[in-house]
């Protein structure tokens, strides 16, 4: 059992986000294939000789509590009744409300961190449980880093990632609420029964396929940048340098570009002098490094 633990988590990209319509138990239905990229906040987890604390650290846009890592800590003592004192360090370089999946990673992190510094045995399915009650992107940051999506996001079925794409971010500086991206979507599309979508075999034969033949999209995409100009003009930015795909991620306001032979430089130097704050990325295999 190890006394402390860097985790690095990783940020993740919606190469295919399709939303349906507002189920009966009120979430809406999507099909999703995520991909996590180099990209990372990093944890540090370390027990305390006091018991019964929780102390973190870090640069957050919400109080300490309201966080994904407090609220994981409290979940895995919870679970387990393991009442160990604890630091937790976070150095955020994900930006918040960009759709790349920080706060679900950050969750993830946590609790598969605290499960190596306490050790109180609790096994892969117990955590995607307890990841799934934090947020439903939470499970998918515990596993490996490509998987299709479904349900409410809560359905992860892990495949072979690629780890031959090359990728750059852009956040246009302004964050997106998930929560209004979701009631636009409703306002302007309020019926989708998705019918004669690809299925999840589908999208997995498409992913192994070449990017600039790849039948992506995000529902989001039309209705977020009709709202903010920016994400597309990132698109744009992205196609005119070459990307053989792009598209936004999430629900905004990250967009992303996958590049196949070269190009990668001169998206980043037009993006930044655009005033995104940009970054090449590589996919990962996984999702979470621990050290």
């Amino acid at each position: 059992m190890a006394r402390s633990v860097r985790v690095e988590a990783a940020a993740k990209v919606n190469l295919h986000l399709r939303v349906y319509g507002r189920r009966e138990d009120g979430y809406h239905g999507i099909l999703s294939l995520f991909q996590a990229v180099s990209l990372s906040d990093s944890l540090v987890i370390r027990s305390l000789k006091e018991s019964d604390t929780i102390k973190i650290e870090g640069d957050f846009d919400c109080p300490v509590e309201s966080t994904t890592v407090y609220r994981a800590a409290e979940a895995y003592r919870a679970r387990t009744g393991d009442r160990t004192g604890l630091n937790i360090s976070v150095t955020k370089r994900i930006p918040a409300g960009a759709g790349l999946g920080g706060g679900s990673s950050d969750a993830a992190a946590t609790l598969a961190g605290l499960e190596a510094v306490l050790g109180a045995g609790v096994d892969s399915r117990a955590m995607a449980e307890l990841g799934a009650a934090i947020g439903s992107d939470v499970p998918f940051f515990l596993g490996p880093g490509a998987a299709v999506v479904s349900g409410r996001g809560e359905i992860v079925e892990p495949i072979e990632a690629r780890v031959d794409l090359s990728l750059v971010l852009a956040f246009p500086g302004f964050p997106v609420s998930t929560c209004e991206a979701y009631a636009l979507l409703d306002d302007r599309r309020p019926d989708d029964s998705g019918e004669g979508d690809p299925g999840p075999v589908d999208i997995e034969v498409a992913y192994r396929g070449r990017p600039g033949e790849w039948p992506f999209a995000n529902s989001f995409e039309p209705v977020i940048g009709a709202e903010h100009p920016r994400i597309l003009d990132a698109k744009a930015a992205f196609l005119d340098a070459g990307a053989a795909f792009a598209s936004m991620s999430g629900s905004g306001s990250s967009a992303f570009g996958v590049f196949e032979g070269g190009g990668e430089g001169r998206a980043l130097g037009k993006l930044r002098d655009a005033g995104f704050r940009a970054w090449a990325a590589s996919p990962l295999a996984r999702c979470l490094t621990l050290y």
